[in-house]
């Protein structure tokens, strides 16, 4: 148990206030469920992205190629259409770039 409260405490999940108890960060949870949703969703190749002209190169890919690394294509996507991911667009911006 000890392992996994300092994971959680690390990834800043829960934080201790200054009675020592813990407490859930909503913000950084959410951010993790939205992660969770969508982190594989590019494993599907219909969904994979053309990388647009004005946007490469762009992680070795460019312009004109279908990004077919699926955790690019999601960098990209977030990066340059997080519209696409509501539950990722509705996250503050800080937590979008976590």
């Amino acid at each position: 148990w000890d392992h996994f409260q300092r994971l959680i405490l690390n990834a800043k999940l829960m934080t201790r206030d200054r009675w020592g108890r813990l407490k859930v960060n909503e913000k950084r949870v959410a951010a993790l469920l939205a992660l969770t949703a969508v982190h594989d969703i590019m494993k599907m190749e219909m969904l994979l992205p053309e990388l647009q002209g004005e946007h490469g190169p762009f992680h070795g890919y460019n312009a004109g190629d279908t990004i077919g690394d699926h955790d690019v294509a999601l960098a990209y996507v977030m990066e340059f259409f997080p519209s696409l991911l509501p539950s990722f667009q509705g996250l503050d911006k800080e937590e979008q770039a976590s």
